[in-house]
């Protein structure tokens, strides 16, 4: 059984939306700033910006002004106001100053809106949030965490998984930071494209510096090559649209940056709409916004969790039917509800 994903709101319906949210107990009209990295970041500085204009024209439709800052430097001095509202999503670059990042989070005042709220992106920063959700009984990637990385953890991972081939990323990841493909005990690098020798890995991790750092280890999933990855939108709970994410012929990674191709995704399953619901119920809290991404176990032949994105995922407006309209309409009703759910405390 098959469920289509733009089941969106008639035009009728979103203008009724869009009333709704103006006759919100704000006060005042609030002002989005959509948290980046820093505005002059050479890494980041030609991408975040078209994505900040697409939501920026969004909120303008909802009659909301919304400015970039970068997310080191804020709250921004001036945020006296309840109408202030901040969202992380395109806080890109975080995981480059996970110390920062952390500190940031935890610091941040009570007082001032941020979505997803701070100790949900705290939760999500790590990746040993796939533990909780297992622990719920969710399918996710089998993981193991290991403090660091040497051959021996390798062989021995591989004889555990009882796979020769493995991934290998940092903890705290995105776009497949420091991530490398390693053949255990094989040779078959043709199957295996752009995947490195246990002896080859070590060296490049000692490269990246990232050797000592806390990693995690998962059986590679060949589906990603042949099925993609599906990636489902959801917005306060309710899903918005889905996409799905190719890998060249010749690597094993689906983000533009390695050259994936992401189109829509027109329909959704059961199974997946399932286990979309169940990870969404199993985060500490409701996100306002979130990706859940998926790939299919080769093993068990059933769908499973590879992340759950809560802080800064691309979220591929450009395939949703209303082009963002509903993450616009989350973003205000959970500040709506916020304040509301404040007046009534005092």
């Amino acid at each position: 059984m098959n469920t289509p994903v733009d089941s969106q709101k008639t035009d009728h319906q979103l203008e009724e939306g869009a009333r709704t949210i103006s006759s919100s107990p704000m006060t005042e009209t609030p002002v989005v700033v959509i948290l980046t990295p820093e505005l002059n970041d050479p890494m980041f500085a030609e991408f975040w910006q078209f994505s900040f204009d697409q939501l920026a024209s969004k909120f303008k439709e909802f009659g909301v002004r919304a400015i970039a800052a970068p997310w080191m430097t804020t709250p921004l001095s001036s945020d006296t106001s309840q109408s202030f509202i901040y969202i992380a999503n395109l806080a890109w670059g975080y995981h480059y100053y996970p110390d920062r990042w952390n500190s940031w989070l935890r610091n941040w005042p009570k007082e001032i809106k941020l979505f997803n709220s701070p100790s949900l992106l705290l939760w999500n920063t790590r990746k040993t949030y796939l533990q909780d959700l297992k622990n719920a009984g969710i399918p996710i990637i089998p993981t193991l965490y290991v403090e660091h990385i040497d051959e021996k953890i390798l062989m021995d991972t591989a004889a555990y998984f009882n796979t020769s081939d493995l991934m290998v990323k940092p903890q705290i990841s995105t776009c497949s930071f420091n991530t490398i493909r390693v053949l255990v005990g094989s040779n078959d690098f043709a199957r295996a494209p752009k995947s490195l020798s246990t002896s080859d890995a070590i060296a490049e991790l000692i490269r990246l510096d990232a050797i000592d750092s806390m990693m995690m280890i998962q059986p590679f999933m060949s589906s990603v090559v042949q099925e993609g990855e599906m990636s489902v939108f959801v917005f306060n709970g309710k899903v918005s649209h889905a996409v799905r994410s190719n890998t060249q012929p010749d690597d094993y990674r689906v983000q533009f940056e390695h050259g994936g191709v992401t189109t829509a995704l027109k329909e959704i399953s059961t199974e997946m709409l399932e286990l979309v619901h169940a990870a969404i119920a199993a985060c500490p809290e409701i996100p306002v916004y979130a990706r859940i991404d998926i790939i299919r176990n080769t093993r068990t032949g059933h769908l499973c969790i590879i992340e759950v994105e809560l802080i800064e995922p691309n979220l591929f407006l450009e395939h949703a039917s209303d082009g963002g309209t509903a993450f616009v309409r989350a973003i205000l009703q959970a500040c709506s509800h916020n304040s509301h759910s404040e007046d009534n405390s005092k």
